[in-house]
């Protein structure tokens, strides 16, 4: 008998000891958990972490461990896990791992790793002969059954031969498996989360053919809130520093509004902005996220944004009860024997003050509702609408027809206003956007300013483009007249079209003119005007020549006199006559009028 309870008691110990040596997904997790894990409601899709862990196909190794550097050929992997917390309550937050291989690896189409043998890898040393470092395409039998770590299959994909890596992801005391390859992403609703900060760890294996290696582990922290995160940045013209807080008065600031919702679960909601800029404006409500102010005295000033967003959902079922009225029993006296029924109190749950829904009936009633549920059920299309129970029954739940949430942002900044320069300009005197000027010759820049005076005056020379400098100058400007009125000299030592930029600034603001200058050579312009006159000097010679012709061409016919006209000097024109008959041969005429006929003179 006694051998028979020995032997019992030993049997349960050895129970006990073998379940309790089971390795568990929390047991996993606690070996580089760098936090308290947070715990929530039942996430959709993931399973609790007390279940068994197959440690035999799947080896979980701690910080440090020998086994590490064999895991990888030809070096360590890393994995990187990022999200895009914050995260509001109700939207979704995505979490991106991505793995970084050794130095000249890297992931082809195919999802194998390989040897890169481009570039600077073509003569490293850590390259090895051949080009594969893993080629699952090759010995890896992609129709063969795997398991994750808790024994489920793992899912058939179109393109199975980009799974090469198996992700365990772990937060909130739950897990998550998943297949993929270098890169994977993880989107997880955020209603069933609590608020605050939470941490996600995911363990990364290298698929083989049976067992698994552990290559990498990551972890980060992430946020879940029930305020609308947002971005305030704010802008304005001639503003020298945006980030100090300190702009310019009777100047416009911009205000822009960027809410962080990368799952759009905000984007059927009506969003308004509450802002009061606390110089005495008021306040003002808009429903754009760019708002423009502008504040006309110096000092300091307290902004306050109030964002509102109602966000259309599921209402939160609402049931109602009948409570009956309960007896109460009175102890007998010594003699007689007495039952008692009390008044039927009216029992109710949370207040509903906020809330426009209302309940009646001919009893008591009690409206059943969390304040949780208190705090995010706010209106409904009918805030009339009257949910009754007869006496002595229940409803059902009794969904709203159709409820929003309201969520809210606040945001809060001190800024300083304070005199500054609010515009400047070039000024010519002829007026030409492009001045002209000759090399080694000062051009006068008249530039005129409003605001304050300018404590520097910067100029800044570049080539025709505008984008390569070429040079700076900057100079004091001395305060001796309240009229920004300012005089600058630059010479250029070389010809050419130059872009010149004049920067006026103090400690709180700067402006910013420009112009274009053309500088030419003094020398090519002398050779240019002698050119010009020669030019001009043929051209007249050639019209004189024209119009000599012209006028030969077109002389007026007179005929010869007849003989019998007895004119005063006839005698000597005869003797002229045959004088040109001595000296001029009629015989070598080149075109004669009468040929082969005598006695024509």
């Amino acid at each position: 008998m006694k051998t028979t309870v020995v032997l019992l008691l030993l049997g349960v110990l050895l129970l006990v000891l073998g379940v309790g040596s089971v390795t568990r997904f929390r047991d996993v997790a606690q070996q580089r958990r760098t936090c308290f894990p947070g715990h929530g409601r039942k996430l959709e899709g993931w399973s609790p972490n007390s279940k068994p862990w197959d440690e035999k196909n799947y080896p979980a190794w701690a910080e440090g461990d020998s086994r590490w550097a064999k895991s990888w050929k030809g070096g360590k992997v890393e994995a990187r896990l990022t999200s895009d917390s914050p995260a509001l309550v109700g939207s979704n937050v995505t979490f991106v791992v991505s793995l970084e291989f050794p130095r000249c690896q890297k992931e082809d189409e195919n999802g194998d790793i390989v040897y890169d043998h481009s570039g600077r890898c073509r003569d490293d040393p850590s390259v090895l002969s051949g080009t594969f470092v893993y080629n699952w395409t090759q010995w890896l039998d992609y129709s063969a059954p795997g398991y994750f770590p808790d024994g489920k299959p793992f899912p058939r994909h179109h393109d199975r031969r980009r799974h090469n890596f198996i992700y365990i992801f772990q937060t909130l005391g739950q897990y998550f498996q998943q297949l993929g390859g270098s890169t994977v992403v993880l989107s997880l609703n955020t209603t069933d989360i609590p608020l605050g900060t939470q941490q996600m760890e995911v363990s990364v294996y290298r698929r083989g053919r049976r067992q698994h290696t552990p290559v990498a582990n990551a972890s980060a922290l992430y946020l879940v809130t029930d305020q609308i995160p947002f971005h305030v940045s704010l802008s304005q013209k001639n503003d020298r520093n945006a980030t100090d807080n300190i702009f310019i008065k009777d100047s416009p600031i911009s205000f822009t509004v960027n809410i962080h919702d990368p799952s759009h679960y905000l984007n059927a909601s009506a969003i308004s902005y509450d802002w009061n800029f606390g110089d005495g404006s008021g306040t003002f409500d808009s429903n754009s996220p760019l708002t423009m102010h502008t504040y006309t005295l110096p000092g300091n000033f307290s902004l306050n944004l109030t964002i509102k967003a109602a966000v259309p959902g599921p209402c939160v079922p609402v049931t109602t009860t009948t409570v009956p009225p309960p007896t109460t029993t009175v102890p007998p006296p010594t003699t007689t024997a007495t039952t008692t029924t009390g008044p039927p109190p009216t029992t109710t749950g949370a207040p509903l003050t906020t809330s426009p829904l209302t309940t009646s009936g001919p009893g008591p009633s009690t409206v059943n509702i969390s304040s949780l549920e208190m705090e995010e059920l706010f209106e409904v299309d009918n805030p009339e609408r009257v949910v009754t129970a007869p006496a002595g029954t229940t409803s059902p739940s009794t969904p709203a027809v159709e409820c929003v949430r309201y969520r809210y942002g606040y945001y809060s900044s001190n800024i300083t206003i304070v005199e500054g320069i609010l515009e400047m300009n070039i000024l010519q005197s002829t007026g030409a956007e492009v001045a002209t000027a000759l090399v080694d010759s000062d051009i006068v820049f008249i530039v005129r300013c409003q605001g304050s005076i300018p404590r520097d005056a910067c100029t800044v020379i570049s080539d025709s483009t505008c984008m390569v400098p070429q040079g700076t100058v900057c100079d004091q400007v001395a305060p001796t007249t309240d009229e920004c009125l300012l005089t600058l000299r630059r010479s250029f030592s070389a010809p050419g079209t130059y872009c010149v930029n004049v920067t006026l600034s103090d400690d709180a603001s700067q402006a910013l003119g420009g112009i274009m200058v053309s500088v030419q050579d003094g020398s090519g312009s002398a050779r240019t005007a002698t050119a010009a006159l020669l030019t001009l000097a043929i051209l007249v010679v050639l019209v004189a020549v024209v119009a000599v012709l012209l006028i030969k061409r077109y002389k007026q016919y007179k005929p010869i006199e007849s003989a019998g006209d007895n004119m005063p000097g006839e005698g000597l024109g005869v003797h002229f006559s045959n004088m040109k008959a001595v000296f001029i041969n009629r015989k070598n005429e080149s075109h004669p009028l009468l040929k082969g006929k005598d006695g024509i003179i």
